[in-house]
Parts: structure tokens; C-alpha cells; sequence
């Protein structure tokens, strides 16, 4: 687990995930992989899509913030950090 009860593989997942957010084209690319139909998590995806793609956009460094707000509606960082879908190289 890291400082803020995230394990570092959660932790790295959304590191990564910024990164690559930053980029429209992959944006959309994982977007599209996330709801596609043969992602095992594409139904749940949905239900915490607008939640997924807050964090993402969230700056390096924001975590506290990020932690603070989500608190106040009952969530939490570590919460929506393990919403984050994975990819598949697969079919991604």
C-alpha cells in the first residue's frame, strides 16, 4: 500500500492513465476499448465513467484535492482510482 492506502499497482494504473489522457487520440482510444462489449468491465465502466474520467483529468499532484472532494460525496480516492478499467492488449 502506498501513503494514501492505494496499493502501487492501482497507483501506477492511474499515473499511467493521466499520461495517456492527456493525449486525445489515446483518450479516445481508451475510451473506446473501455465500452467496448468485450470488456469484461465495460458494464461497470459505465456506471463510473464521469467518476474515471474526472480523476484522469486531474493533474499530477492533486491527489489530496481529488481525495478531499470526493470524500464530501462519500467516495474516495482509493474507490474510484479501483475503477479504472484495465486494458487488454488483445483487442485494445
Amino acid at each position: 500500500m502506498t501513503a494514501n492506502g492505494i496499493s502501487y499497482d492501482d497507483y501506477a494504473k492511474l499515473e499511467y492513465g493521466r499520461m495517456l489522457w492527456k493525449y486525445p487520440d489515446m483518450r479516445q482510444r481508451l475510451l473506446s476499448h473501455w465500452v467496448d462489449p468485450r470488456h469484461p468491465h465495460a458494464d461497470r465502466f459505465a456506471e463510473w465513467r464521469p467518476e474515471v474520467e474526472k480523476l484522469l483529468e486531474s493533474p499530477k499532484g492533486s491527489d489530496e484535492v481529488v481525495d478531499k472532494e470526493l470524500r464530501s460525496r462519500g467516495l474516495s480516492l482509493r474507490v474510484v482510482v479501483r475503477e479504472i478499467p484495465s486494458v487488454f492488449g488483445d483487442f485494445f
